[in-house]
């Protein structure tokens, strides 16, 4: 993400410079803003990536936490801990339920 800010940066400040440069130095940063578009691209595609993972682990560590909590609801004899657990396992269901939300709904 860091990679991906500076780039943005980069691009948006050689876009101001070649709005205002003489006719001379117009070919140099219009190649130099290529490059740097190029390196935006690039670091956009490894933040997607490095994002797409993330959300996997996570997705997976809520999994894990739902089937805890499901197990541990079965074997629960005290009423208030029962409460309690049903209470967890309803809000980590609907955590995944928002996630998904957030993921189908469009950028």
């Amino acid at each position: 993400m860091h990679a991906q800010l500076k780039a943005a940066k980069k691009v948006a400040a050689l876009r101001e410079k070649l709005v205002y440069a003489a006719p001379k130095e117009r070919k140099a940063i219009k190649a130099k803003l290529a490059k740097a578009k190029a390196q935006l691209v690039k670091a956009s595609a490894s933040a997607k990536k490095h994002t797409a993972r993330v959300e996997a682990k996570k997705s997976k560590v809520l999994a894990s936490k739902i089937a805890s909590f499901k197990k541990a609801l079965a074997s629960a004899k005290n009423p208030e801990r029962k409460a309690a657990l049903k209470a967890r396992l309803s809000a980590a269901k609907k955590i995944v339920a928002l996630r998904k939300a957030i993921k189908a709904s469009p950028p």
